[in-house]
């Protein structure tokens, strides 16, 4: 934001904006700032904004720019500082969305001091490098520029993100082992998953099973995961960043522009990174759908493309398809009224590319006789860090869906004997080389493992 004042009436005149913004927010700053109890400047105030999408999100720095230019603050602690929020006629700041990204975007910018909202405060608390300034009305900005303490960050009552909840100790009994060996494999693994549902069988168990046996996400990925979701308009824990890996669900009736998403809001695949992606009723989903699956599968990005832009956005989630024995879906057997054929047929449905990207198929997650020693969480969670820590060191590389693993790396440090099992699932089909891709995205030479099609069975992790 750019000011300056020139000789004339007293006038707000905002330059860089449409006709609609710039008129709201010279009306939401003038009553602002008067309201606020302090004298609106003689002279004609030019501020002129420069973003690519804006909104009302630059009042406040347009009431800062007004103030600065007339004298009303000094210019001392406004050098490294960027501010987002909108103003209310009485003065009162109010939130805005993507507060996340845009504070990662001021750090990036070199930016030492982000003013924002006392709402969203938390929220942006969490980017490092940056000294968060919360304000609630304008009175507050006034006084912190002009040297006083800034006020303290307080959680916003009544407003609180999801909570992070934990695995219910007594479901553990009701898990099938080859669901608990499955689940800890996708989980160490990064691998894909089908669950073909028996009747009256939970299909969201596997994947939040997984998503329980899955580690927090480490500092980088929390604060990427916490940027898509901000940007999508949802609530973030009190904490301000989503420290656990996110479970999103598709159903045969979401769209392709809410599985997609927009250029300025990221759809649910790209909500799904880092964590499971339940696609629900597989059968039942349409070709087109379907399709742009397994192109994120492939590519683990996605790239949406309109009138206003392009963007790219990663999409990597680990995903659990579910499947029904059949189209009714009764939930007991003896219910089911289908003929073989019809059941085939519905069977037939799912695509031949699906079993070249899964490794995992489970076909049922509970048993009707509990378990009466369950394993631990505890162990189980230890025994998949272990694993990916084992894969880490053996590898170069965390697994993840779609992450290229150097064979040559991968072989360096194993005996003889391994070794030549290796090669030999390679040349006979069981693993697949896939070729490197280098960073103009032009194949290499150097032979890799892909994580994402690699035939593995749980006990390889």
């Amino acid at each position: 934001m750019r000011a300056n004042l020139s000789i004339g009436d007293a006038e707000l005149r905002l330059h860089g904006l449409s006709s609609a913004i710039s008129r709201e927010t010279r009306d939401r700053v003038r009553a602002a700032i008067r309201n606020s109890g302090l004298s609106w400047p003689s002279g004609v105030v030019h501020l002129t904004a420069s973003t690519a999408r804006p909104r009302s999100d630059v009042d406040l720095a347009a009431a800062a720019a007004a103030l600065l230019v007339t004298g009303a603050v000094p210019v001392r602690r406004l050098t490294a500082t960027a501010l987002i929020g909108e103003l209310g006629l009485d003065g009162t700041v109010r939130p805005v969305p993507d507060v996340a990204p845009r504070a990662i975007a001021a750090a990036d910018a070199g930016f030492t001091h982000l003013v924002v909202p006392a709402a969203t405060a938390a929220e942006a608390s969490a980017v490092p490098g940056l000294t968060i300034i919360p304000v609630t009305c304008l009175d507050d900005l006034v006084s912190w520029l002009r040297g006083n303490p800034a006020p303290a960050l307080q959680p916003e009552p009544g407003k609180r993100g999801p909570s992070e909840t934990s695995w219910d100790p007594e479901g553990w009994a009701r898990l099938s082992p080859a669901a608990v060996r499955a689940a800890a494999a996708a989980a160490a693994g990064g691998h894909h998953t089908v669950h073909l549902a028996a009747p009256n069988d939970p299909v969201l168990l596997l994947p939040r099973l997984i998503r329980t046996l899955m580690a927090d996400l480490t500092d980088t990925d929390a604060l990427e995961v916490s940027r898509w979701h901000s940007q999508a308009g949802e609530l973030l824990p009190d904490s301000g960043v989503r420290t656990r890996p996110p479970g999103v669900s598709l159903h045969p009736t979401d769209t392709i522009a809410a599985i997609v998403g927009s250029v300025s809001r990221p759809g649910l695949l790209t909500l799904a990174h880092r964590g499971v992606l339940t696609v629900e009723d597989l059968p039942d989903f349409s070709a087109r759908t379907l399709e742009v699956i397994r192109s994120e599968m492939q590519d683990c990005a996605l790239h949406v493309a309109a009138a206003g832009g392009a963007t790219s956005r990663p999409a990597g989630p680990r995903t659990v398809f579910t499947v029904r024995d059949c189209l009714c879906g009764y939930a007991q057997a003896e219910n089911c009224r289908c003929t073989p054929r019809r059941r085939a047929r519905y069977l037939a449905r799912i695509p031949l590319w699906l079993l070249d990207c899964t490794d995992l198929f489970v076909r049922q997650v509970t048993v009707a006789v509990p378990d009466p020693s369950p394993p631990l969480l505890e162990s189980l969670r230890d025994a998949v860090a272990r694993a990916r820590e084992r894969v880490r060191s053996r590898w170069g590389t965390a697994p993840e869906p779609g992450a290229e693993i150097d064979y040559t790396h991968a072989v360096a440090d194993l005996p003889a004997g391994t070794a030549q099992e290796l090669d030999d699932a390679i040349r006979e089909g069981r693993i697949r080389p896939a070729r490197r891709r280098g960073a103009s995205g032009s194949p290499g030479h150097a032979p890799t493992w892909t994580t994402g099609r690699t035939r593995t069975s749980p006990t390889s992790c």
